[in-house]
């Protein structure tokens, strides 16, 4: 009776009048005893105020239905798609709402609601998907921070894909603690083009100074990256690396003077296409004629060769305990012995090779007085 009483009284009501009944009358659904018959017609009532021209009616409705899971399924999903300071409400908190309307909304709706949807306590593993696929960066940001979210390794390589341009989502993902090191990689890069496109930068140092300052940052970059990877990120990096056609001799050589030796294994296995267990051996075992071999097979130049025999024998030195020495010491060793050999056929390889290895000689050298002044300075 109450009910048909409202039906009868709400179109000749006020907007502030159809509020307070609106939300009156969503709590008294949810809250009271209700018969089956006065249940069902609440219900029916309640649909009705969908039609409500005034969206103050409507948002009344989702504030008071959205936290409840007992909240009529239709009209909870209705409110999802009215518009988005309602729709918000009742995507944020509602624990009824299926994956399909949220997945559909997260498709065609605006920036701000997909972060919204992204933000919900519970995101799945479709609407994840979904949101990496059709989202925009700020919602990706979103969906990336928030733990509840179960985004796979392909939503984040999506995200990478369309948003990796975006400095907040880089940032988002390399705070991500399951983001793959080839993804990690892929980011750098990013951040790479994205500095060396600064007009800024470009213009105070100059496109070439620019574009190697960028070069050598991305260096020191995957070196650091390197470290921190075990054999099976090591060869899901060098797939990524040789897709996009990364794999280069100094970048090897870098990798070889810093002892980044599963790295190596995994380059050196895929370019010669010798079992990774194979060239573990050869590494790991003395046997300089079958590394050479290798070396050739893998496309590498006589000239280079020696760098990476000595790096090798140095490192397994290093890790065997005949020799304690760090990257500094390593490559200077390096150093003296090419320069030794190459004293009798002086040539401007030569020199090229000598000068890379400075390079790397000298900043081994800055990092470790850098090192050396935050331990004084925490001492």
């Amino acid at each position: 009776m109450i009910v048909q009483h409202f039906l009868k009284w709400k179109d000749s009501a006020n907007v502030a009048r159809r509020t307070a009944a609106a939300s009156a009358l969503a709590r008294a659904y949810l809250q009271s005893d209700l018969d089956l018959d006065d249940r069902v017609a609440a219900e029916a009532a309640l649909t009705l105020l969908l039609d409500d021209p005034s969206p103050k009616v409507r948002l009344a409705l989702a504030e008071a239905l959205a936290a409840s899971i007992h909240a009529p399924e239709q009209i909870v999903t209705a409110l999802v798609h009215d518009q988005i300071d309602i729709a918000s409400i009742v995507i944020a908190r509602s624990p009824v709402i299926r994956d399909g309307d949220l997945i559909e909304r997260a498709r065609t709706s605006s920036g701000a609601l997909q972060c919204v949807i992204a933000g919900r306590a519970e995101v799945s593993q479709p609407l994840a998907m979904a949101l990496a696929r059709h989202g925009s960066a700020a919602s990706a940001i979103v969906l990336v921070s928030n733990p509840n979210a179960r985004l796979c390794r392909q939503g984040r390589a999506l995200i990478v894909e369309r948003h990796g341009s975006d400095a907040g989502v880089r940032g988002a993902l390399l705070d991500h603690p399951d983001i793959e090191a080839d993804l990690r990689y892929r980011l750098m890069k990013a951040a790479g083009r994205a500095l060396a496109d600064s007009p800024f930068l470009r213009g105070v140092a100059g496109p070439d100074t620019a574009d190697h300052l960028v070069h050598d940052s991305e260096q020191k970059a995957f070196g650091a990256l390197l470290a921190t990877l075990d054999k099976r990120a090591c060869d899901a990096l060098v797939d990524t690396m040789r897709d996009q056609g990364d794999l280069t001799t100094v970048l090897l050589v870098r990798a070889a003077c810093r002892g980044q030796i599963d790295f190596l294994a995994s380059v050196l296995s895929g370019l010669a296409g010798v079992p990774l267990q194979r060239v573990t051996s050869i590494l790991v075992n003395e046997r300089t004629n079958q590394l050479r071999a290798l070396l050739t097979n893998a496309g590498l130049a006589d000239t280079v060769q020696p760098v990476f025999v000595h790096a090798v024998g140095l490192w397994r030195d290093v890790a065997t305990g005949r020799v304690s020495a760090g990257v500094q010491e390593v490559t200077r060793r390096i150093i003296e012995r090419v320069e030794a050999e190459a004293a009798a056929r002086r040539s401007a390889a030569n020199d090229d090779i000598v000068g890379i290895l400075r390079a790397i000689h000298l900043d081994a050298m800055r990092d470790n007085a850098r090192a050396h002044a935050r331990d004084l300075a925490a001492a």
